[in-house]
């Protein structure tokens, strides 16, 4: 019914259009620009009084009203913080350019002059206001002011944007507590690919902000966007040169507080010019850096003691292991972008191409020591990563005067690399407790390992080297027209039809080799061969050829793990540190001697390739009724097809080469329709009413969508890892208020519920079966045994998430002259959500050692993962003549991480408090500046913890960082 309303109403609209197109004959177009500075001013609202004909200004301040009937008109210009712009125009029939120059507000007379930080935040306010949709947007100035070291954490200063963290900087961002895969993230209007291994989620700690020209969020889909946005669309703009050489260069030089290390450097710039009569733009960015992001991490975990029943109706949770980590992570962030532009006589040309890359190179040492038996579990690792973005787009508009013609021709690639991730496992003896402790299940973490002595009976286990490859491409046309249209002077609009097509491939290439010289014929064999000729001197004996090589022989007495936790955990030894370089010297004659053998689950269960065509189309008119009303309706549809091929693995035996593999195939298909409804009402110069109900659409994870099937009939209890190629997309049903305040000295206040309701939802699911149907007969289970299964499925019930939004920004231009150069960004949100996570219990049916027991499935309600209830950001700022500063404070409440059978094994992660610092200083030569930022200054921790009981299960310490640099901007 709703597709069929959409549908009738805008083939109305069309036809009303067509009966109207040959009312206006000519265009009013401009640039609007800041008096004093001749900076184009975008968002800027230029209308013919007296009509609803009129334009917001792009980011270059150009506005074009479009159709205008010969006669005399008042134009005017408004834009918030600005003084308003009102002059007469005649329109004759042919076009008209129209240049506006604005000053900025004054306060009794007296010459107020524009800070640098009111500036970036001024443009967001107005393009933000100017846009059509729900949008949040960060300026290019206000990023500039920021002390970001990636696009995530600038991204994530905007209402509704959570982080997810890695390595003590934001990686991906949450928009309104939904998870990241379930978000799109573009640059430049081109959708970048996924990064992740086996979902659909994008990094944005592999950019840096510096080369960004403005962020916009829109949280509210049109027909013209990808539907599978749920949470919002995130795209990173890089903008086109200004007319005349302009250039900014920055360096940066600075420290890092857990690794004691004044190795942090950075160097960005952009170099534009125009040439040919200023048609021709061209603009060269680029950024590189290295941190350091050395980081200690102490977590456990735990296990329900159901005989001991806690007042609040928990069970007791008994401490089972404590893992103590030291990581030593050097991380290199690299990138450029290239922009050419061609300006034709009634349109434009766009040449966009931009690449991104962060390296990461890390070697860590872990002791994991569990309480079950006294049980010790090493490892060293040395790690290397390479995550890169590719994105190119040639981009065009043209107006033909009764129709504008715009088309995008794009090819986006994201690679993932690991060239060889080794690792050494250090295990005791088997049957003996490795180690003796004065504590029991009740001691916290950090007692228990203060209590623990090791003995000396430990062994190398294994070594393995995993190597992986990932690609993913996407080619990608799309081509739009719209059609403006006066059914009168104050019923305006345009019309927009258009469509898409997207050709995806992704192929993920993982092998992983190994040796063990524990208790395996071929590994002991390979022991032997060390001890009696390759390896002489490491002190080799013929116990090492059983129960694996004694670890004292691969110790490393000299490790340093500094200043360990920063001391805050009363944590500071470790028990065993392996020697990096001697794991290294034995992988490479494992390789040259033939004794590193084929992982068969490790290299064929994650090996898959797919092609995807998708295809969509749309019609959406933007129709504005009076100077009070604009209606956006639309109607989209998408559809895609999609050819799979993976492995079916099959582990029979105790050998290596015990098992079979065998390659799968699948297809599957969706098309799916999305009515999408926005209104704004502007009853006031002051307020703005906007009202969405959209839809959008959840597709399933690469991996869960795979047929790939693991399956281990060797183990005494067998187990399957397969996927599910006939999952569903899952459909969410979006709404939102928003109201906004905004005046010369208010700034910009905004208020806005929303609400979603999920059906479908996809997510993992483990369970014991014995029936072949429980997963649609892909393979024949055993019916004597039960075989446990893990696999994705869609849910039942619908799944909610809604809450509500705060924003207030405001600069304090009026007030008494010390206080003009204050500037205040603050806003609040508070999320909710509800879903029900499926579980299988063992139920006993009567009593007794013997008695008879049951596999039920149930369901548990849960919020979404990545969802904080709480989110609260707050910037204050200060200029003063040639002196800057800026102080920022960020919260973000707990999120759940994995959602137990039960309260009491529900992880979270612990709210993050932090605090940023930044100051500018003008120094005497033209165009320099200094400054410093100084990150994390309270060295907030991430920290996790076990059920509403507040078991500590991890803390991640990163330290301080501090930056000194130079910029210079011409």
């Amino acid at each position: 019914m709703d597709r069929v309303r959409f549908t009738v109403m805008l083939i109305l609209l069309m036809s009303c259009a067509s009966n109207v197109f040959a009312q206006g004959n000519a265009a009013i177009r401009g640039v609007v620009t800041d008096k004093s500075t001749g900076e184009p001013l975008p968002g800027a609202s230029v209308f013919i009084e007296g009509t609803t004909l009129g334009a917001a200004t792009n980011e270059e301040g150009e506005y074009q009203i479009p159709r205008v009937s010969a006669g005399s008109y008042v134009l005017s210009a408004s834009y918030i913080g600005y003084q308003e712009v009102k002059m007469d125009i005649t329109v004759a029939g042919t076009d008209l350019v129209v240049n506006i120059a604005m000053e900025f507000a004054t306060f009794e007379g007296d010459e107020v002059i524009v800070t640098a930080q009111a500036e970036g935040q001024i443009a967001a306010i107005n393009q933000q206001i100017q846009a059509t949709t729900i949008k949040n947007v960060v300026s290019a100035a206000r990023i500039q002011q920021i002390p970001d070291v990636n696009a995530a954490e600038s991204v994530a200063r905007l209402p509704g944007i959570s982080l997810v963290r890695s390595g003590g900087e934001g990686q991906q961002v949450a928009v309104r507590g939904l998870s990241p895969k379930y978000n799109v993230m573009m640059v430049n209007g081109v959708r970048m690919q996924s990064t992740d291994r086996d979902n659909r989620s994008v990094d944005l700690n592999m950019i840096a902000p510096n080369v960004l020209s403005g962020i916009e969020v829109t949280k509210a889909l049109t027909a013209d966007m990808d539907a599978d946005a749920v949470g919002g669309t995130v795209n990173l703009k890089i903008g086109k040169a200004r007319e005349g050489f302009h250039s900014t260069l920055s360096a940066q030089g600075g420290y890092g507080s857990v690794g004691e290390t004044y190795g942090n450097w950075r160097g960005s710039g952009i170099v534009s010019n125009r040439f040919l009569k200023n048609k021709l733009g061209v603009q060269l960015s680029g950024y590189l850096d290295n941190y350091n992001r050395d980081s200690d991490v102490l977590s456990a975990s735990y296990a329900v003691n159901e005989e001991n029943q806690l007042e609040e109706g928990l069970a007791q949770l008994d401490l089972r292991s404590t893992v103590i980590s030291d990581r030593i992570t050097d991380r290199q962030r690299g990138g450029a972008g290239l922009i050419f532009d061609y300006e034709l006589p009634k349109g434009t040309l766009q040449l966009n191409n931009f690449i991104s890359n962060l390296s990461e190179d890390q070697v860590e040492i872990q002791n994991s020591l569990g309480l079950l038996g006294n049980q010790f579990n090493g490892l060293a690792a040395s790690r290397s990563l390479s995550n890169t973005v590719i994105s190119n787009a040639l981009q065009g508009e043209y107006d033909f005067s009764w129709v504008t013609v715009d088309f995008s021709l794009s090819n986006s690639i994201s690679l993932q690399s690991r060239p060889g991730d080794l690792q050494m496992d250090i295990v005791a003896e088997q049957n003996q407790a490795a180690f003796t402790t004065t504590a029991d299940e009740t001691a916290t973490p950090s007692e228990f390992l203060n209590s623990v002595d090791v003995r000396d009976i430990l062994r190398i286990s294994r070594i393995n080297t995993v190597e992986r490859d990932i690609r993913e491409a996407a080619q990608d046309a799309a081509l739009n027209f719209t059609v403006p249209y006066n059914i009168t002077n104050n019923i305006t609009g345009n019309l927009k039809v258009g469509g898409k097509y997207t050709f995806n491939s992704r192929d993920n290439d993982e092998t992983m080799f190994f040796n063990q010289p524990d208790r395996t014929f071929q590994g002991e064999r390979f022991v032997a061969a060390m001890r009696e000729s390759l390896w002489v001197d490491l002190g080799l004996e013929r116990i090492d050829e059983n129960l694996g090589i004694r670890a004292s022989l691969f110790r490393d007495p000299d490790y340093d793990i500094g200043n360990f936790l920063t001391g805050q955990e009363g944590v500071d030894k470790f028990f065993y540190t392996p020697s990096i370089d001697k794991m290294l010297k034995f992988e490479r004659l494992a390789k040259e001697n033939g004794a590193y053998f084929l992982a068969d689950q490790q290299s064929f269960e994650r090996d898959y390739d797919y092609t995807r065509g998708f295809s969509a189309f749309y019609a959406m008119t933007e129709l504005n009724v009076g100077k009070h009303i604009m209606l956006l309706p639309g109607i989209r549809y998408e559809q895609y097809r999609m050819d799979y091929s993976a492995f079916y693995t099959e582990k029979y035996g105790p050998n290596f080469e015990d098992f079979r593999n065998e390659e799968l195939n699948s297809k599957s298909q969706s098309e799916t329709w999305f009515p999408q409804m926005q209104v704004r009402v502007k009853p006031t110069n002051w307020l703005d009413v906007r009202l969405a109900s959209t839809k959008s659409i959840i597709y399933p994870d690469y991996r869960a969508l795979s047929p790939f099937v693991y399956y281990n009939t060797f183990s005494g209890n067998p187990f399957m890892s397969l996927g599910n190629p006939a999952l569903k997309p899952a459909v969410s049903q979006n709404y939102d208020i928003y109201a906004s305040i905004y005046e010369d000295h208010v700034g910009l206040f905004t208020a806005g519920v929303f609400r979603k309701e999920v059906d479908n939802l996809i997510t993992p699911f483990s369970f014991r079966t014995k029936e072949s149907e429980r997963i649609n007969n892909r393979v024949e289970l055993p019916t004597n045994v039960t075989t446990t299964v893990d696999t994705w499925i869609n849910l039942d019930e619908p799944t909610t998430v809604e809450g509500f939004e705060l924003e207030w920004q405001t600069n304090f231009w009026y007030g008494p002259s010390i206080l003009r150069g204050l500037v205040f960004n603050v806003n609040y949100t508070h999320i909710r959500s509800d879903t029900d996570y499926p579980f299988q219990l063992l139920v006993r049916l009567s009593p007794g050692p013997f008695g008879r027991t049951e596999l039920v499935d149930t369901t548990r309600a849960g919020r979404m993962p990545d969802q904080p209830s709480d989110i609260f950001n707050a910037t204050l700022g200060y200029d003063f003549k040639g002196f800057s500063a800026r102080v920022s404070f960020l919260y973000q409440d707990n999120v759940l991480g994995n959602p137990g059978i039960r309260a009491e094994l529900d992880s979270y992660t612990d709210a993050l408090y932090r605090w940023d610092v930044i100051l500018y200083q003008r120094l005497p030569w033209r165009g320099f500046k200094a400054y410093v930022n100084l990150n994390n200054i309270t060295n907030s921790s991430d920290r996790q913890f076990v059920s509403v009981l507040g078991k500590l299960s991890s803390a991640n310490y990163y330290g301080r960082t501090a930056d000194i640099g130079i910029r210079y901007e011409f």
